[in-house]
């Protein structure tokens, strides 16, 4: 059955949106042989509280996410999946949270038994590389394990801002990321790029202020994802590479009683 045969909403705290994208796979061509991508580059995107149903891959009308949407309609979509409380440490793993141990972003560090996608990569003899946007992700969770680079540069500012929301414009993470990739000599590399709007405060840069901030966050972050896009394609890499673009859970948007997200559970 193909992957959008059956449109699903999305429960707006906790389901996570996954847009694969094969570059060298289009739309009305033939699946490639087993093997084709041996070798290839793949990256990781993870764009934080990026609610599914507000990009107009879903039907939504009134966003601004041209490179997502592009990616969707040439790659593959996933409608159903259901992220974990904290979902980076699942993401990475491929464990639930009762068996890597972390049930929330602040105290908790991911143990050091078990692999991390980051490991199996470079025991397979990739180089890999991160460049995360808040503080909750920041090395000391042990989330870095398996990254041979690992950029968390997250300034506190010492102003009572919540921890959760202590982050850095996703600008530099793009940035720090692609200097690595050019840094490299191989295609072998797995480089995983966090991106943390549209997480609160929604405060989008004024070329990206539309009537609702969230959405403009969203424009942000879809414009983030075209410049590292570019960024590999200007070093060759695009063609070859395997691209999966992530959300670690949505947003409530007060739809149930809820602005933000990490407390009720609905299927949208």
């Amino acid at each position: 059955m193909d992957a959008r045969a059956r449109p699903t909403r999305f429960a707006v705290t906790i389901t996570a949106l996954l847009v694969v994208l094969s570059v060298n796979c289009r739309r009305g061509g033939r699946a490639p042989a087993p093997g084709v991508y041996r070798g290839a580059p793949v990256i990781l995107i993870s764009i934080d509280t990026l609610r599914a149903d507000h990009l107009a891959l879903y039907g939504y009308r009134s966003g601004n996410t041209p490179i997502l949407d592009g990616l969707g309609r040439d790659g593959i979509v996933f409608d159903d999946l259901y992220s974990h409380l904290p979902s980076h440490s699942s993401l990475l793993t491929g464990l639930l949270p009762l068996h890597h141990g972390v049930r929330d972003n602040i105290g908790f560090r991911l143990g050091a038994s078990g692999e991390t996608i980051a490991d199996r990569f470079r025991a397979a003899g990739y180089a890999t590389g991160a460049a995360v946007s808040t503080y909750v992700l920041r090395h000391q969770t042990g989330i870095a394990r398996g990254f041979d680079f690992y950029d968390d540069a997250i300034e506190i500012a010492g102003t009572g801002e919540s921890l959760s929301e202590s982050q850095r414009d996703g600008r530099l993470a793009v940035e720090a990321l692609a200097a690595w990739i050019d840094r490299q000599s191989t295609a072998r590399l797995f480089a995983f790029l966090h991106l943390y709007e549209p997480h609160t405060p929604y405060d989008p840069p004024p070329s990206h202020r539309l009537a609702n901030p969230y959405d403009g966050e969203i424009a942000y972050a879809d414009e983030l994802v075209g410049r590292f896009l570019a960024r590999l394609q200007s070093k060759g890499l695009l063609d070859q590479a395997v691209v999966a673009v992530v959300s670690d859970h949505g947003e409530g948007l007060n739809d149930h009683g809820e602005s933000e997200h990490g407390i009720f559970l609905y299927r949208e």
